[in-house]
């Protein structure tokens, strides 16, 4: 391989152009991006002193979690990894006026005893459904709507109405088709216990952006920013990309954008059959900081809201990773829209005050909201999927968020795999924890 081009310069397009500058050290590569900044979701801002990650602010270091690993162990970045304080695992959700601990005795309370009957007792079930319709085979009513709804709106970023089972969870999808229960095939699938580590939850040391600026300043690429794509074009000589400025050609395309934007760009393949599956969630996170807070909090991960909406959640960042704000205070809230910087701003403020009774005027400030939302993948994705990529030109991967499912480890894995399926005679290692 030559030459090759990027479409998208988040983490996606960063990954996927980091190892295929290692699988193929001569080709030229070429990232474009239609906003005036590498990262996309994993957007850091620094006002008044503090660093907010307004996308993810850390990672999980199992399953996909490894080639997260890999790619900051490749980039140096080990010394900079940071892990979650203890109190992290204390997790905390707010529901009919007031706040509870996530403990045995709250899920007791809320259900878990005939959720555990309910899902003792259901058969095996194959075909895809909403994670909603899921639940409702394998819990009771009062935990679902409680407990697992706002706990699968923090983890897979989406509605359990709208969420495919097969593309949110396949590994309980999976289960269920081959023992119905999940708490029989764990029991019957039981392995080997692994040794306990406290580092299962990871971030980054100032800030997750020191992830994306490495890999600009490490991949030697050509970088054009503020730079829409208008068309994309395959034959089995070459790939050709238009701008509205300029056309560039590439042995191939690795598109990391929107799936609603590819039937433009790419007509005559079926993709909009794809695209149809995918529903875009409009999201915003809040971060607030305060050098010297006069409050305290409980200590956390945070809070999840089960019915106050648009309020889901709210991060106590600085009680997880407090290495990284030593003597300041950071908080982040997730909202769902797109909120006008004034707005969120009160909202933010009545919010801390009801819920935390924080009444202390912050000192720092910042507001991301992604110009085209979370992609929550319906029922019915995963099959079209299987049956539309094997068609696609053989010079065009599609990796991400958009394809693979949301979140940071689910991009990282997605880039990685999709560089190792091209064909040459050197392969890349498979990643080995390194925790």
């Amino acid at each position: 391989m030559k030459r090759a081009i990027i479409i998208g310069a988040g983490i996606s397009g960063l990954a996927a152009g980091w190892w295929l500058h290692k699988k193929f050290p001569q080709a030229e590569i070429l990232v474009l991006d239609k906003e005036a900044y590498a990262g996309g979701f994993v957007r850091t801002e620094s006002p008044q002193g503090f660093s907010f990650d307004l996308g993810p602010k850390g990672f999980l270091t199992r399953g996909d979690g490894e080639y997260t690993l890999k790619l900051i162990h490749e980039l140096g970045l080990q010394n900079s990894l940071i892990f979650s304080d203890r109190a992290a695992k204390n997790r905390f959700v707010y529901y009919r006026g007031k706040a509870r601990k996530i403990s045995t005795w709250t899920l007791l309370r809320k259900g878990l005893l005939p959720s555990l009957i309910k899902d003792f007792r259901a058969p095996c079930y194959t075909q895809d459904s909403s994670v909603q319709d899921f639940l409702k085979r394998h819990s009771s009513q009062n935990f679902t709507s409680y407990i697992l709804d706002p706990l699968i709106t923090a983890i897979r970023a989406g509605h359990s109405s709208i969420l495919s089972t097969h593309m949110a969870f396949p590994e309980l999808a999976k289960r269920e088709a081959s023992s119905g229960s999940l708490l029989r095939s764990y029991l019957k699938n039981r392995s080997p216990k692994k040794s306990k580590t406290d580092r299962y939850l990871a971030s980054l040391s100032p800030s997750m952006g020191t992830l994306i600026t490495t890999i600009q300043e490490k991949l030697p690429a050509t970088w054009k920013f503020s730079t829409s794509v208008t068309h994309i074009d395959c034959s089995p000589k070459e790939a050709c990309v238009t701008t509205p400025s300029e056309t560039f050609f590439a042995d191939m395309v690795i598109y990391t954008g929107p799936l609603q934007q590819l039937p433009v760009l790419l007509p005559n393949y079926g993709i909009e059959n794809l695209s149809k599956r995918v529903l875009p969630w409009n999201l915003s996170s809040i971060s607030l900081g305060w050098h010297h807070a006069n409050f305290s909090l409980p200590k956390g991960y945070g809070m999840l809201f089960a019915d106050e909406l648009p309020l889901l959640g709210i991060v106590w960042n600085s009680q997880i990773f407090p290495q990284a704000t030593p003597g300041k205070t950071v908080l982040s809230l997730l909202i769902e829209g797109k909120w006008r910087e004034s707005e969120a701003h009160a909202f933010a403020i009545a919010a801390l005050s009801e819920y935390l009774n924080i009444n202390q005027k912050p000192d720092a400030f910042a507001l991301f909201s992604s110009q085209d939302g979370m992609p929550q993948h319906a029922v019915g994705f995963l099959e079209r999927k299987e049956r539309i990529l094997p068609h696609l030109p053989g010079n065009l991967k599609i990796v991400g968020q958009n394809i693979a499912g949301p979140g940071l480890n689910r991009c990282i894995a997605s880039a990685y795999h999709a560089i190792c399926d091209l064909h040459t005679e050197e392969t890349l290692a498979q990643p080995q924890s390194s925790l």
